[in-house]
């Protein structure tokens, strides 16, 4: 048999580079005992050599065995540390294939045993018979008694190598940490680590079926490239592969990602800027409700709108008839409605009222202006009681490298550091200088243990850039600390694992599945600290109202001057029409008065003709009289009817 050696096994997985997974199949024929020998190391697959050391569990052996006994000391040999080997057995007790002989007795050749490798729940190793192979190619599987001919079966190899059902067979990672709460808190006393972080590594272990053992890096430190891309601490032992995975709260960088591998990101993470909270000015908090720029929009529309109710009420044509109004107090004078106006903005009033049509169109639109006002400053006055505004010296990182008054300072040897000190921005650059300027007066900017910066936060005049999270937890408990708003870089939490590493995507791919779950949440409810007195502090703070959330009060305003014009239009034009028929009824009244007299003088000289002569009784002039007096005798009677008419008419517009 040729000797299988660690290169052959690196040139195999040079073949197809683009999966993590390669699925290696070796088939071997030996005598039981050299492949006991052979199975037990037939490559170095240490820890170093992650490709290799993936081949315990990716690999799959079929082994076939030369021997006359039935005994087979596979199980007795616990060295053999690949999961997935089958055996077959080749021996010559004939008496030993009498299976179902019966039913396959039309079979030519007889049937062999197929084995495969368990692991148990102890270290031992147990040979468990899966079924029986023909010569001819056919496989019996005892789990279901179906036959497989050479057409092969999706489920086959699930059935020859059931470990690869149970995820990593309970294998052992030798895993790095290091606290930082609350997603990894070791438990001195009882020398046992808890936390988030912990929580998705316990579930990992159920879904992929392994045990792991938690280690501190000999130097505590969490790790920076100190040149030529030599790691230290936690990253320098999975760049050296001295362990197999980082069960830490460490993020995704480019920097890291060229000398290790990180799985799916389990946590979502921002970060910011903690200060002490500087002193409140009282007596700004009742300016405070609302911005300058509305207070001035307010204080112009006061007097404006003002000017514009004294005009409607002043020169509208709906009080001409009232005698000795100019000498009555009213809204008719400016400083009357200017203190209604007033009055309303304090929803008081005055004693004045409006009466006209403009100037109660105006003053119902002025009252919703007022009452909007009112109600918004007044809410915001009790939220800026409760939730003071802070007037912070800083908000982000360019602020905090203009001023000269704070230094600033992060977790050393953090990805923080990896991300400042590799930055091409000139903030973060100017940050970075800043820091190393510190450094040299005060050693402790670079501290990796946060409660060290928070404690030189408390001193004052000092900035801690680092996660949210934990900033968040210590405000919580320290109510003379603030955040700023700004998020200066967003953080993915991951595992890192040795550079192509053949887990990642097994490790991704479970995460995944935790993360889809919802279990994330479930367990921050489990493992995050309690919200101190001080929680409703964080990220909480009153908001200023600006003048653009004001504008339909003002549009509201707007509208009723508008309005209140068009009315005041409306009462001028009506008057002018209320002259115009008053001069037309006048001109057709005198019309009628004229020809009433004219009627009556015809009516006289008619009178005064020879036809009425009482000497001439002519037979001719007595017809005649008898005919001109009947029609003038209507003629005045429709006369006196008129003149009664007018008369009573007359009577009327003069009441």
């Amino acid at each position: 048999m040729e000797e299988i050696t660690s290169s052959d096994i690196d040139h195999l997985s040079d073949i197809d580079s683009t999966h993590s997974q390669n699925i290696i199949k070796f088939i071997v024929l030996c005598h039981l005992k050299a492949c006991e020998k052979f199975l037990h190391q037939p490559f170095d697959f240490g820890r170093k050599h992650v490709w290799r050391n993936s081949l315990l569990h990716f690999s799959r052996w079929l082994v076939g065995v030369y021997h006359r006994d039935e005994q087979n000391i596979f199980e007795a040999n616990s060295n053999i540390t690949f999961d997935n080997i089958a055996v077959i057995h080749y021996f010559n007790a004939s008496g030993n294939q009498k299976l179902n002989q019966t039913h396959y007795s039309n079979n030519k050749f007889g049937w062999i045993p197929i084995e495969t490798l368990m692991w148990r729940e102890s270290t031992r190793r147990e040979l468990s018979k899966i079924g029986y192979v023909n010569l001819n190619g056919s496989l019996l599987l005892q789990k279901d008694t179906t036959i497989f001919h050479n057409n092969g079966s999706d489920h086959l190899e699930s059935f020859i190598y059931p470990n690869t059902e149970f995820g990593f067979n309970q294998r052992k990672f030798l895993m790095g940490t290091l606290p930082w709460a609350p997603f990894v808190e070791l438990d001195e006393e009882r020398n046992q680590y808890s936390g988030l972080t912990i929580e998705v590594i316990k579930e990992l272990s159920h879904i992929l079926n392994f045990t792991y053992e938690l280690k501190a890096p000999p130097d505590g430190k969490w790790g920076a490239d100190k040149g030529n891309k030599s790691w230290n601490g936690l990253l320098g032992e999975i760049q050296r592969r001295d362990i197999d995975l980082v069960a830490a709260p460490l993020a995704i960088n480019s920097y890291r990602e060229q000398v290790m591998d990180f799985t799916h990101p389990y946590y979502y993470e921002h970060s910011g800027i903690v200060i002490k909270r500087p002193p409140h000015e009282h007596w700004r908090k009742l300016l405070n409700p609302l911005t300058v720029t509305v207070y001035l929009y307010i204080g112009i529309s006061l007097p404006v709108i003002t000017l514009f109710l004294f005009l409607f009420e002043k020169y509208n044509p709906f009080y001409r008839n009232i005698a000795g109004r100019k000498i009555v107090r009213g809204l008719h004078h400016f400083s009357d409605s200017f203190w209604y106006m007033y009055g309303a903005l304090l929803c008081q009033g005055g004693e004045h009222i409006a009466v006209s049509s403009a100037g109660r169109t105006l003053l119902s639109c002025w009252w919703i202006f007022c009452i909007v006002i009112v109600a918004t400053y007044s809410g915001n006055f009790v939220a800026f009681l409760t939730f003071p505004k802070e007037k912070l010296p800083f908000k982000d990182i360019e602020g905090l490298v203009e001023q000269s008054t704070y230094k600033w300072g992060t977790a050393g040897e953090t990805i923080y550091e990896t991300i400042f000190k590799n930055s091409e921005l000139p903030e973060r650059k100017k940050l970075w200088n800043g820091m190393i300027g510190f450094n040299q007066t005060d050693p402790s900017v670079f501290s990796s243990d946060p409660a060290e910066q928070i404690r030189k936060v408390e001193g004052g005049n000092y900035a801690y850039v680092a996660d949210k999270t934990y900033i968040e937890l210590a405000i919580s408990h320290k109510c003379d600390l603030s955040l700023s708003p700004s998020d200066i870089q967003p953080i993915l939490y991951a595992f890192p694992l040795p550079e192509t590493s053949p887990f990642v995507k097994t490790f991704s791919d479970a995460i995944i599945s935790i993360v889809d779950n919802g279990l994330i949440q479930m367990w921050k409810m489990k493992t995050w600290p309690k919200p101190g007195p001080c929680q409703q502090l964080i990220g909480t703070e009153a908001k200023t109202i600006f003048l653009i959330d004001f504008q339909i009060a003002f549009y509201i305003v707007i509208a009723g001057v508008v309005l209140g014009c068009l009315s005041l239009l409306y009462e001028h034009i009506k008057l002018k029409c209320g002259k115009c028929m008053e001069k037309r009824q006048r001109k057709k009244k005198e019309n009628n008065t004229n020809g009433f007299r004219k009627s009556t003088e015809l009516t006289d000289v008619f009178y005064s003709n020879s036809l009425y002569d009482d000497d001439d009784d002519s037979p001719m002039k007595l017809a005649i009289r008898r005919q001109v007096g009947s029609s003038v005798s209507k003629t005045r009677k429709h006369n006196i009817n008129e003149i009664s008419v007018i008369g009573v008419c007359d009577d009327i517009s003069e009441k």
